[in-house]
């Protein structure tokens, strides 16, 4: 059995704070809450720092909520009349995340993706001053109470999604994406149009966008480049990522994307990774065409320790990049979701995210080292002085782990919980104590530990 040394210095304290990086999208659903799918006091477990509100009604069948065309389903209609409105399964599903779940929203303007042969909303808005005006009454709805609405602090507010970036459109034999049927072009102005309103009439809330496919050199920059010759507010600026690599590209764009930033007068903008998943092989044409490789996607690799491992290291690793929120996709019970499928029966990537969920609540960042660089560590302490490790083992077969620490370690003071094929994020029993150090193993390719020091 292969080994790594894990050494902790709880002495030194790098002078960076762990940084809550773990947004979430989806939050805990509406439909099937009686029928075995409620999930609002797991969900509430996980700690995300937001639930961003993306593809809503494909997680809960029936309901109309969150896109625009549900909210203000009849486009013709006075949108200055709040009788032209249905906020009701929204407002619930809202009310669920704050209130019930306690995470904090980050609201998508648009439209949720459409696998249709037909594509029915997600066409470029006719009327576009309009559009923005119902926009801003949903926003004045959530945060100012306007119609009988609420005043919640729902800071962040995305224009659209996916509709840039989209250079996988060879996948679609069509020529059509499933999320904007216009040019890169008319996204372009149409995001300028629209966020430089938003902005004006609510200078205090963070407008930004344009949630791409991926960061893309011919579409990225020539965004960016468009919205600093328009002088356009871009609050935060927002992409996705789906790969097995946790070491490699979506680590590397982080530093490209605060480049091109700040190269454009965009020094303070944020970055939001605000959809990303573990994608093993990346075959997306596959994924759409052979019903066994989706199945055993689904139902096994994007949910298993895998998956697990790869979301808490590129967590860890993310805490030195530029990266300002991730969203994981998706917190709920979607096929890309971290529960079994229209279950409220948690995965091992719930596992994952519970475990990074608990190594936040640690915010003074410690030193600590690994022997191994498939093995990441991420340590911190609290305000009792209490410590926490997070070690992340993405892919690297049975290990055996020894942490050494520069204080004593015993059954008293220190508990690990595991989560490999054993353990579901369950107390070790046998971690053997000796001194400054414990051992403990596991059996499995991939793996996770929280380290639990008093």
């Amino acid at each position: 059995m292969n080994s790594v040394q894990i050494v902790l210095n709880t002495g030194k304290k790098t002078g960076t704070a762990i940084r809550k990086l773990n947004g979430g999208n989806l939050a805990p659903n509406l439909s099937g809450e009686r029928s075995g799918r409620n999930i609002r006091e797991p969900f509430r477990q996980l700690n995300l720092a937001y639930a961003r509100l993306h593809d809503a009604p494909l997680d809960n069948p029936g309901c109309r909520l969150v896109d625009i065309s549900h909210i203000f389903p009849l486009s013709h209609l006075d949108e200055n009349d709040p009788r032209n409105y249905d906020f009701s399964y929204t407002d619930d599903y809202i009310r669920n995340c704050i209130e019930d779940a306690g995470t904090p929203v980050f609201y998508r303007l648009g439209e949720s993706i459409d696998h249709s042969v037909r594509k029915y909303k997600i066409a470029p808005p006719p009327d576009v001053p309009k559009w923005i005006n119902i926009c801003s009454n949903i926003i004045r709805h959530y945060t100012e109470g306007l119609w009988n609405g609420f005043h919640y602090p729902i800071v962040y507010w995305e224009i659209w999604n996916e509709a840039t970036g989209s250079d996988n459109l060879k996948l679609y034999p069509d020529g059509k994406n499933n999320m904007w049927l216009g040019t890169a072009e008319e996204f372009n102005a149409f995001y300028v149009r629209t966020a430089t309103e938003l902005k004006k009439r609510f200078p205090h809330l963070k407008i930004g966008g344009p949630a791409s496919v991926d960061y893309c050199d011919g579409f990225s920059d020539v965004f960016i480049r468009y919205c600093a010759e328009h002088h356009a507010p871009l609050d935060f600026y927002s992409y996705h990522s789906y790969g097995d690599d946790p070491f490699g590209w979506i680590q590397q764009t982080p530093f490209k994307v605060r480049k091109l930033l700040d190269e454009y007068g965009y020094a303070d903008t944020e970055i939001h990774l605000d959809e990303w998943h573990y994608f093993p092989g990346g075959n997306w044409t596959r994924l759409a065409s052979d019903p066994i490789y989706k199945e055993l996607m689904f139902n096994q690799e994007l949910r298993g320790l895998d998956s697990a491992a790869y979301l808490t290291t590129v967590m860890s690793l993310w805490q030195d990049t530029p990266v300002t929120y991730g969203a994981y996709y998706t917190c709920t019970g979607t096929a890309w979701g971290c529960f079994v499928r229209n279950s409220s029966r948690p995965t091992p990537s719930y596992y994952g995210l519970k475990a990074f969920g608990e190594i936040v609540r640690y915010p003074v960042r410690l030193e600590a080292e690994s022997s191994q660089k498939n093995v990441t560590v991420l340590a911190g302490e609290n305000q009792t002085g209490a410590k926490a490790l997070l070690i992340s083992a993405f892919k690297t077969g049975n290990l055996e782990y020894e942490l050494k620490a520069d204080i004593p370690l015993d059954p008293a003071n220190c508990r690990i919980h595991l989560l490999d094929n054993e353990h579901l994020l369950a107390l070790v029993e046998d971690a053997v104590f000796s001194g400054n150090t414990v051992k403990f193993r596991s059996a499995s390719n991939s793996a996770c530990a929280l380290v639990n020091i008093q």
